[in-house]
């Protein structure tokens, strides 16, 4: 009888115990996360300076080391200046949207049918606007290879003030899933950390501080394609939509085109670029530009860019229509010019403008990734 005393005591005394531990972490956890908050919330600037200014440094050593080890490789093979430019290894790689698949003018129509709420910036009236457009690899150089794809486009003849940068430009940035990989430029710059370190494995599963959220997405995201005019791409994070207004939308570009490649074309490590003449021979290809409006903020965050704000909840409404005519894009001048192409989301009207930290850090870090990029083809 007295040890089943016992044991019934030892075990209360556990049982009380584990909930007095768990209490007090569970508190502390919460003390934590409140002064952590309230800290973030004080001198925010100053904090994107500094998390930008570590980025920017992180980057530089990174896109310094991939090329010379590209310089080295592409040496060691004698390959010809040609397939240099193909290869985009004449200068140093981008950081992200790495490969340079091509670079095509098309015309931007803005649509006469607008609902009035929605006419604001560049969509206030029926215009029709001169664009380029970039697509490209986030990571691989094949283009056979799964990746997450990116499309950025230039708007030329914009009347206005802009935020930021040569007056008279539009740029709005696209990845080919609808939320990013990391939440906050915190996690951003943990990812390049562990980039630089070559452990970019640790970053997804470290047992410490582990970003599964970020391994599922960056799998669902990275998908194999038969050509970059037949698929859908979205802007992943939030802009205001009018001056005075306090609209917050996200951007999408849905394809139009009647044709779509059904197989892939010339397959290898330049088949996007096969896919597309042979897209543009046949017909125009065409994209809808779209918004979807932010109609519940606790469900559609401006500070959590791994969020997909949900289409039936409020779904994406087309304002424009881009049109792409057959053209020579595959040239080595054409390569190489769209090479020297960069893109800031904050090259924008202030009815345009970029909304959340993420997209804050976006600014300064795009600007400089640009500006490296530039000094290597002796552009500064």
């Amino acid at each position: 009888m007295m040890n089943l005393q016992k044991k019934w005591y030892y075990q209360w005394q556990w049982h009380w115990q584990w909930q007095f531990s768990s209490t007090l972490l569970l508190t502390l956890l919460f003390i934590s996360g409140v002064f952590i908050s309230g800290c973030a919330s004080k001198g925010d600037e100053a904090g994107i300076e500094q998390l930008a200014a570590e980025m920017n440094q992180r980057i530089e050593v990174i896109s310094l080391s991939d090329f010379k080890k590209a310089t080295i490789k592409n040496d060691a093979i004698k390959i010809t200046e040609t397939q240099r430019i193909e290869k985009n290894n004449s200068v140093l790689p981008r950081f992200n949207q790495a490969k340079t698949v091509a670079c095509l003018n098309a015309q931007f129509q803005v649509h006469d049918d607008i609902p009035t709420h929605l006419k604001q910036g560049i969509f206030a009236s029926a215009k029709r606007y001169p664009a380029m457009l970039r697509f490209a690899n986030a990571s691989n150089q094949d283009d056979a290879e799964k990746d997450i794809r990116g499309l950025s486009i230039k708007l030329s003849n914009v009347k206005g003030e802009v935020l930021w940068g040569q007056p008279g430009y539009q740029d709005f940035i696209f990845n080919s899933y609808p939320a990013l990989f990391v939440a906050t430029p915190e996690e951003f710059l943990d990812f390049i950390r562990a980039r630089q370190e070559d452990a970019r494995l640790s970053f997804f599963l470290n047992p410490f501080n582990p970003h599964l959220k970020s391994l599922w997405i960056v799998l669902k995201a990275r998908e194999k394609h038969n050509s970059l005019l037949d698929i859908r791409y979205w802007s992943t994070v939030p802009f205001q939509l009018g001056e005075t207004t306090a609209q917050v939308v996200k951007y999408s570009m849905l394809p139009c085109s009647d044709y779509t490649t059904d197989e892939v074309v010339n397959p290898g490590e330049h088949q996007f670029r096969s896919a597309m003449k042979a897209h543009l021979k046949k017909t125009n290809a065409c994209f809808h530009f779209s918004v979807q409006k932010q109609i519940d903020a606790q469900s559609m965050p401006i500070e959590d860019a791994s969020v997909i704000w949900d289409e039936a909840l409020s779904p994406f409404q087309t304002l424009a229509t881009i049109t792409i005519e057959d053209q020579n894009f595959s040239t080595p001048e054409a390569l190489s010019a769209c090479e020297q192409s960069s893109f800031n989301p904050w090259q924008s009207l202030k009815a345009h403008q970029p909304l959340g930290r993420m997209n804050a850090v976006r600014r300064i870090v795009y600007d400089k990734a640009a500006r490296l990029r530039h000094s290597s083809f002796n552009l500064e």
